[in-house]
């Protein structure tokens, strides 16, 4: 199966922090992320190496739709997020969570 690759560099200019609701929305919609999603079966988001911060608001803006679309489960089967950037990680986390209204604000 083929896995439809965006790299984020293509969109983001020489930014090296991703934050705000709005960007995030503005980015779904030039990528046009809901056909690529549509069209597809997997989905491979590359974060250049540079970002070292992808906050959990951008993540909602470019993919909360999608989270609650699909559910937490189907999302991460169809989603893949290239990075070694384990905060990164940690957000992309926070930000699934949160769109599914299961944020704990004490983090336990």
């Amino acid at each position: 199966m083929e896995i439809y690759k965006i790299d984020l560099k293509d969109y983001i200019e020489s930014k090296k922090v991703l934050a705000g609701r709005t960007n995030g929305e503005d980015i779904r919609k030039k990528i046009n992320l809901e056909k690529i999603e549509n069209e597809n079966e997997k989905i491979e988001i590359i974060i250049p190496n540079d970002v070292f911060s992808f906050n959990s608001s951008y993540f909602l803006g470019m993919f909360g739709e999608s989270v609650k679309k699909l559910g937490k489960e189907k999302f991460e089967e169809k989603y893949q997020f290239n990075t070694k950037n384990e905060s990164i990680r940690m957000n992309i986390k926070d930000g699934i969570d949160e769109a599914l209204n299961n944020v704990d604000v004490f983090g336990g």
